[in-house]
């Protein structure tokens, strides 16, 4: 009887050991792809449940990715039956071109993602299933971080503009919310590269400068750049070896397309002629310079700048253009580009109008900011600001004593003017002058005849200007901060024109002591029934207005890519903050031009 249980008990024993020496298998899912997988076929031992348990106990202390992970019962995104390689190949090859969208490859840890892709892959961790374990998770964890970082920058922008700029931004911008993140996640579920795909900016000027950054990149490869040397000044008719460099460099850019023969000789326009001189102005159009009638110093050097330095450009807007304005454009909109000093008004279905501005210096920076425009205010009065009071009025009172009376001032204490004569001026210390000062309107008023007021935190506004010539330059950066335009009266017909037939601005005219320029104008103003416009107008249509700034740009209804010299500093700003090699700095102080 003992030996019979004896028997059956070895029985039982070969039968547990038989069993154990079975194969295992090569994965919990039956699938033949994944059974034939290299990384099954690799690691045959490999738990799918094993790796969920990992990611469970990295993730908990990783608030970004934890509502998603535990939503998704901690089943990976980049492996579960066996390592995800194609897809994740896709993902490191959509990072690695991330250099077309202004950004380092760095930015995104795509040599880190690549490189624990290709050891798990290679088989490294075969004889170490734990190390398998925690790779794979690591893995896992990084490439959906950075998945999630990749979309939410391309929805957003990767860096925030009012912590970058401070108080000097006042613009509402787009920030991802728990609906962004629900629709992320629901992606990144589905299908994590498509929601990749879907995350670039439709606005048609980013793509612009995407295209603009390759077609640079690809002159920069075939084509040889040759520094113009010459420093002379060069007028129509002129002839000079240098001239024939400053044709080629426009050549290279496109600005100068000369007749086929031409192209391949030695002389090829060794004179500066009318053709050529157009396409110095289109190249000065192009980098928001004044056109003239002559090549100098100031254009060449402008000439001589690598293509590396239009792509610097192209990333520092490529992020302004990621991010995403709140508040909405009205069908009348004013748009100030503070980079280039110019001015776009447009209106759905009309011509826009554009003209050049004068900003804020680089020691008095125009803000960055959005409203409506609320009314115009036409003779406007200046109350001079006491900081402009104490560092400039005082002062040159002191050096001439008609000062004040020659630009038609006045000063005021406790509400009441204040007689000139009865201030000893050798004795006024300005730092301390207290009086408020006001200028009178009229034609030498530092506003000119007309300003354009709208509610902001800076007290700055839109206006006319007595110094017209300042227009003309190309550092046009010169004002306290308040922005001056070229051409109020016109912007004034735009704010207005729901009233703004011809009539209308001979009365506008004729309210600011100008001539009126219809014949019908003219006839009731010699038989005095023009009749003035109050000093106030309140346009009927809602008009928004943005002072923001920009180096790459475009008109609207026009497919040109303009530049603008970067007189604030802000760019590199910008590209400070998005280079992962530089140490972190709380401000950069711009050039002084």
């Amino acid at each position: 009887m003992n030996r019979i249980l004896l028997f059956c008990f070895l029985c039982l024993l070969i039968g547990i050991s038989c069993k154990q020496k079975e194969p295992a298998k090569l994965s919990e899912s039956g699938k033949k792809e994944v059974i034939q997988s290299k990384f099954a076929k690799t690691y045959p031992d490999y738990s799918p449940k094993h790796l969920r348990e990992v990611i469970h106990d990295i993730i908990q202390k990783d608030s970004l990715l934890l509502p998603f992970y535990t939503e998704n019962e901690y089943f990976p995104v980049w492996a579960h039956d066996t390592l995800d390689t194609q897809r994740l190949k896709s993902l490191i090859a959509i990072l690695s071109k991330s250099e077309e969208h202004g950004l380092s490859p760095d930015y995104f840890a795509t040599s880190q993602i690549l490189s624990l892709t290709d050891s798990i892959d290679s088989g490294l961790y075969k004889d170490n299933l734990e190390t398998l374990y925690k790779k794979m998770a690591d893995l896992e964890l990084l490439t959906t971080k950075t998945t999630v970082k990749y979309v939410t920058g391309m929805s957003y922008g990767f860096t925030n503009p009012k912590k970058l700029f401070k108080k000097d931004y006042d613009i509402s911008v787009f920030a991802p919310d728990s609906t962004f993140y629900i629709e992320l996640y629901k992606g990144l579920r589905e299908d994590p590269l498509k929601m990749v795909e879907k995350s670039y900016p439709a606005d048609p000027v980013y793509q612009t400068l995407i295209d603009e950054y390759l077609d640079l990149e690809q002159k920069k490869q075939d084509a040889k750049f040759k520094t113009i040397t010459g420093t002379a000044t060069y007028k129509v008719g002129d002839k000079n070896k240098h001239i024939s460099d400053i044709a080629r460099r426009l050549m290279l850019t496109g600005e100068y397309k000369p007749e086929a023969d031409s192209i391949n000789s030695d002389s090829l326009h060794l004179i500066l002629d009318k053709e050529l001189l157009a396409a110095v102005n289109t190249f000065r159009r192009k980098n928001s310079y004044p056109e003239e009638d002559e090549v100098g110093k100031l254009t060449i050097d402008a000439l001589n700048r690598p293509l590396d330095y239009y792509q610097t450009k192209l990333k520092a807007n490529m992020e302004r253009y990621r991010w995403r304005r709140s508040k909405t454009k009205h069908d009348k909109h004013i748009e100030v580009n503070v980079a280039s000093a110019t001015l776009a008004a447009s209106q759905k279905d009309s011509l826009p109008l554009i003209m050049r501005v004068c900003v804020g210096s680089v020691g008095n920076k125009t803000p960055l900011l959005q409203s409506d425009i609320n009314y115009l205010n036409l003779n406007p009065v200046w109350n001079v600001p006491t900081s402009i009071a104490q560092k400039e009025v005082a002062v040159l009172q002191k050096k001439d004593p008609t000062y004040i009376k020659r630009n038609n001032m006045k000063l005021y204490k406790g509400g009441k003017e204040v007689d000139l004569s009865t201030i000893n001026w050798s004795e006024v210390n300005p730092s301390k002058f207290s009086y408020t000062v006001r200028q009178s309107p009229g034609g030498g008023n530092s506003l000119g005849l007309v300003k354009f007021m709208f509610n902001n935190a800076f007290s700055v506004y839109l206006h006319d200007t007595p110094s017209k010539s300042r227009f003309n330059r190309k550092n046009r950066a010169v004002s306290h901060g308040c922005v001056r335009v070229q051409k109020p009266f016109d912007l004034a017909f735009f704010c207005m024109s729901a009233t703004s037939d011809n009539i209308y601005k001979d009365r506008l005219y004729y309210s600011i002591n100008m001539p009126p320029v219809s014949a019908e104008g003219k006839k009731l103003a010699k038989e005095n029934k023009l009749k003035k416009l109050p000093d106030i107008l309140n346009p009927e249509d809602k008009i928004s207005l943005f002072i923001d700034y920009y180096t790459a740009y475009m008109n609207p209804n026009d497919d040109v890519l303009y530049y603008a010299d970067d007189t604030y500093g802000y760019d590199n700003i910008i590209l400070d903050a998005l280079n992962p090699n530089k140490p972190k700095q709380e401000s950069v102080k711009p050039k002084k031009n």
